[in-house]
């Protein structure tokens, strides 16, 4: 029979490996967590115990997750998801009581192929407010934390302020587009061989202003790869690489229309390279926020129907 490891698991240790994992240093999750550095290593020998694995080793860049670490945090984010979800509900909102302006700031891509899809639920569900949905910019965090902005949602993102909530969504993962007759026919591309080939790459303000997810990947496994063209337009994107021989790093939020009439080609490189966490933005003012809770559950929700649809 398995053992079991949770019926004398202390559950606060869980917060604190999901922060760990969040920010790979000892010093920002202490800070994160309200309490001093010792207390943040004590509570990881406590989960080393428990699960027999060391969970994270360190490097030059901080702490990185052992597989089993991996393996733990990718299980435990959607459980923990719907714990803080469950602690902070307060009972009978109904989001058709909402008025005045909700401004929601995505990333780029998502603000782009979500927007119909997003008019048409506020429509149903809040059809009393008036929704402005704005691509993320560098001036987003400033807005989020002044009020101006109401919810954002994004890839983990640079110089985050400590007074912003971070609430994981949903899980990205990443490959590669290119045109039906590109000149690499396979389906799957090692680092090497995609030195040989160009690419147009997303910006996404906060998060790859100077470098790409796509040149940070390469750069782990020794190769270079030249990003000839940056857009923060994905339909842009997606046109040049159909008349072009430029491959786009592309993501599972595209259309699935834009799946279909491009070729996916899978990139060899280790698994958790390819995975992206989505995340919801908001002040820790908001934290017990029934407006904002709702949002990020109605994203969470249609963020994981669109892995659904692009998985069948």
């Amino acid at each position: 029979m398995a053992k079991d490891r949770f019926s004398n698991l202390d559950l606060n240790l869980l917060r604190t490996f999901q922060i760990l994992a969040q920010e790979g240093n000892m010093r920002r999750a202490a800070s994160r967590l309200h309490v001093t550095q010792p207390a943040v290593s004590h509570a990881l020998q406590r989960l080393r115990h428990h699960f027999d694995d060391p969970l994270f080793t360190k490097t030059r860049q901080g702490l990185a997750l052992t597989e089993f670490g991996q393996q733990l945090n990718e299980r435990l984010r959607p459980a923990m998801d719907d714990l803080v979800v469950a602690v902070n509900q307060v009972e009978g909102f109904d989001p058709a009581e909402l008025t005045g302006k909700l401004r929601i700031a995505l990333a780029p891509h998502i603000a782009q192929f979500f927007a119909t899809r997003l008019f048409k639920l506020f429509q149903q569900q809040a059809p009393n407010a008036s929704v402005d949905l704005i691509s993320w910019s560098r001036s987003t965090q400033s807005e989020l934390l002044n009020g101006e902005t109401l919810l954002g949602v994004n890839y983990p993102i640079q110089g985050v302020s400590k007074e912003l909530i971070q609430l994981p969504l949903a899980m990205d993962r990443g490959g590669l587009l290119a045109r039906r007759d590109h000149p690499f026919d396979g389906d799957i591309i090692t680092p090497e061989q995609m030195t040989r080939y160009e690419l147009v790459s997303l910006l996404n303000p906060d998060r790859n202003d100077h470098l790409s997810d796509a040149e940070r990947v390469m750069a782990a496994y020794g190769q270079e790869v030249k990003v000839r063209f940056r857009t923060d337009s994905a339909l842009g994107a997606l046109d040049i690489v159909r008349h072009s021989d430029l491959m786009l790093p592309f993501s599972t939020y595209f259309l699935p229309s834009a799946l279909q009439e491009l070729r996916v080609i899978q990139v060899d490189v280790e698994e958790h390279h390819l995975e992206y966490p989505l995340i919801a933005y908001y002040r820790q003012g908001q934290a017990r926020s029934a407006a904002t809770l709702w949002l990020c559950q109605m994203m969470a929700e249609q963020l994981r129907q669109q892995m659904t649809r692009v998985r069948q």
